[in-house]
């Protein structure tokens, strides 16, 4: 009887981790298809604003599921190069990074953008792996690229919006915000233009 249980007990536990290895196999296949996805949309603003400054035409609206795309955000050293959509709904944070908080791309002020955490570093899932001095750069529809030098990186509440101020008046300031230790917190990462000479 004692080795039927443990047997029983032992086929629930490989059966379980069987499951949870397909279930994570799905989703990182999901999260690829999507990063393809998303690079193709990057690729189609990119030859829209290219076609906008050689012909001198409005560019249009392009969308990803729905939702308008404001710019593209590119952080090389984590590999990051996304659509910004326009608003941050639990929805629109499924398919890119969104903008949360400011007036618009690379306008005077701050401009946060928010994204999931993803386990396998899609999204901001590596954005802890940034340190001051890195660079973002955002490309606004206008063609206008701008790059921002991080720092500060810190962690606060969820329930804590302060970092959607600018620290210093009158300057293009990018902020970007996601989750960390399993919702309970968010990482921040602020960066400001850097200065053309």
């Amino acid at each position: 009887m004692k080795n039927r249980i443990i047997n029983i007990l032992l086929a629930i536990l490989i059966t379980g981790i069987i499951v949870t290895i397909i279930l994570i196999v799905i989703k990182y296949g999901r999260n690829q298809k999507k990063e393809k996805e998303l690079k193709d949309v990057v690729e189609i603003v990119t030859t829209k604003i290219k076609e906008n400054k050689e012909e001198n035409k409005p560019i249009g609206n392009i969308e990803v599921k729905g939702y308008k795309v404001e710019g593209i955000i590119k952080i090389s050293k984590i590999n990051i190069e996304y659509p910004i959509l326009e608003k941050t709904t639990d929805e629109a944070m499924q398919y890119s990074v969104t903008h949360f908080w400011g007036d618009s791309v690379n306008a005077i002020g701050n401009y946060t953008i928010a994204g999931h955490n993803n386990i396998d570093g899609t999204m901001f899932g590596n954005t802890d792996r940034l340190e001051e001095g890195d660079i973002i750069e955002l490309t606004g529809l206008d063609g206008k690229k701008v790059q921002y030098k991080i720092f500060k990186q810190y962690i606060i509440d969820p329930e804590d919006v302060s970092c959607v101020k600018s620290v210093k008046a009158g300057t293009r300031e990018v902020t970007l915000i996601t989750c960390q230790n399993g919702h309970k917190n968010r990482l921040v990462t602020k960066a400001r233009e850097i200065e053309q000479e």
